[in-house]
């Protein structure tokens, strides 16, 4: 059973940009798309909620670009830092002791001091949710894999563009980074009963 205090909750772009309509590219993935999206919500909430009560500590890894940012070669602007779209959506909102750590391309490993942050907090494991299980969500996963994290999947708090991606990213994760599917696949309910076990068996030990 895993120390919440060692584990982080990682929730990738989940910015109004990529759920709310008006937003690039929660307007180009279209109704289904941003119903899904919000979808994940809930799970989150929960899983967000269960984190601070037990210590886990819950990072928020978001773009904030800006014209200059190398994926402007490839997508129109979106997320842009200082604008509303690079907002957390008011359900996932921050509270004090979460971490802040935008980022300026698919994995925040790759542009900002994420790791350092992580490291110097004494955690060694990483559950990833967000928004998009075979993009964004997967760049984090094959960074922190490759970094030596120990890694968790929160099955309902991943969505992407399409169900079927969605569905790809998750069985990219079980082929190139699992090593115990039962243990890293998880829903948010099961995580926090983990985390709750685990403070349960703390004090009982005491």
């Amino acid at each position: 059973m895993t120390d919440p205090k060692k584990c982080a909750v990682i929730l990738v772009d989940m910015a109004r940009e990529f759920v709310e309509p008006g937003g690039f590219i929660a307007n180009a993935g279209g109704p289904d798309y941003q119903a899904r999206a919000k979808a994940i919500i809930p799970p989150l909430q929960r899983l967000v909620e269960g984190a601070r009560k037990t210590g886990a500590k819950v990072v928020y890894s978001t773009d904030a670009h800006t014209p200059d940012d190398l994926e402007m070669r490839k997508w129109p602007p979106h997320s842009m830092k200082g604008t509303k779209w690079a907002e957390i959506i008011p359900e996932l909102a921050m509270k004090p002791g979460d971490l802040d750590i935008p980022k300026t391309t698919y994995s925040g490993f790759q542009c900002s001091d994420m790791e350092s942050l992580l490291r110097s907090k004494g955690i060694d494991t990483l559950y990833i949710t967000g928004l998009h299980t075979d993009c964004c969500c997967r760049h984090t996963s094959g960074d922190a894999f490759q970094k030596g994290f120990n890694l968790v999947w929160v099955t309902d708090g991943l969505q992407a563009f399409t169900q079927e991606g969605h569905e790809n990213g998750l069985e990219y994760f079980k082929t190139w980074y699992a090593t115990d599917t039962a243990s890293q696949f998880r829903t948010a309910d099961e995580v926090v009963a983990d985390w709750e076990g685990f403070a349960s068996s703390a004090i009982a030990a005491e």
